[in-house]
């Protein structure tokens, strides 16, 4: 019985050792072929808002599953890192990652970044009390119009026109109470990220968003240019175009209750 016993474990421990012998070869092979399969791992950095963000899941936010989805088809296999917006465009320059998401373009950038077509572009729109409601179709619809607007934010269409009135606030708090409290006549959001939060809080019920927006900010993604060729770069926009017009992008834009919020806005005019 003992003599039986020895033998089945030292054939026991031949195997394993043959066992281990062929894992040492055959793993390096095993490795290669994995990462063959998966593709290239691509770095890419968000901001951990509500348009880009990690969740259990997976990515959550209209422009991180977007992008998520066209590096996909793309053949890409994103690798996704936390990172603040102006540390992600220093680390893309410099390649130590591949792409930032959630950007507002700028010439700047365009010089030493791949910049794509905006994934979201959101409307600067003007909100007031509902029984205040005005007429709100040209840019002079705002003349002797005390607006609020956040310190930092630009405004093009409507800064330096006569007769408009900015009141600057540091937060959106302080910006709605003045309104709430008739400080001002009107306040400019944006028609995602600021609606979205102020619907989720039952505060608009006392507020009108006017039919017309004052201008919008589009948001694109970033490519370190020695990451991401123009090639490819014109792929991406490519497969983005494609994509806003299948039936996933609508199911993207439900699932983050942004369908009316990320429509494309008529514009006041000049």
């Amino acid at each position: 019985m003992y003599s039986n016993t020895w033998a089945d474990l030292s054939r026991r421990s031949h195997l394993r050792m043959a066992l281990s012998c062929l894992l040492v070869f055959t793993s390096p092979l095993a490795l290669a072929q994995s990462g063959q399969a998966g593709g290239s791992v691509f770095r890419v950095a968000l901001p951990g808002n509500i348009f880009a963000q990690l969740g259990k899941a997976g990515p959550e936010g209209v422009f991180l599953e977007t992008m998520d989805a066209v590096l996909k088809r793309m053949g890409k296999t994103p690798q996704y890192t936390i990172m603040p917006t102006g540390e992600a465009l220093i680390e893309a320059v410099s390649g130590k990652i591949s792409a930032a998401t959630v950007v507002v373009p700028s010439p700047r950038l365009a010089s030493t970044l791949w910049l794509s077509e905006p994934l979201v572009d959101e409307s600067n729109i003007v909100v007031t009390l509902k029984d205040k409601a005005f007429a709100l179709k040209r840019v002079a619809d705002l003349k002797d119009k005390r607006l609020g607007a956040r310190q930092g934010y630009r405004y093009p269409m409507l800064e330096n026109q006569p007769g408009i009135v900015f009141e600057r606030y540091s937060t959106d708090g302080e910006m709605l109470r003045a309104l709430l409290f008739e400080k001002i006549d009107a306040i400019l959001l944006s028609a995602i990220s600021d609606i979205f939060a102020m619907r989720s809080e039952g505060i608009m019920k006392r507020l009108l968003v006017l039919d017309n927006a004052a201008g919008s900010v589009p948001f694109v993604a970033a490519f370190s240019k020695g990451h991401f060729s123009q090639q490819e770069l014109q792929d991406f926009n490519k497969a983005l175009a494609e994509f806003k017009r299948s039936p996933q992008w609508e199911q993207v834009l439900e699932r983050n209750g942004l369908s009316e919020l990320a429509k494309p806005w008529p514009m006041i005019t000049e």
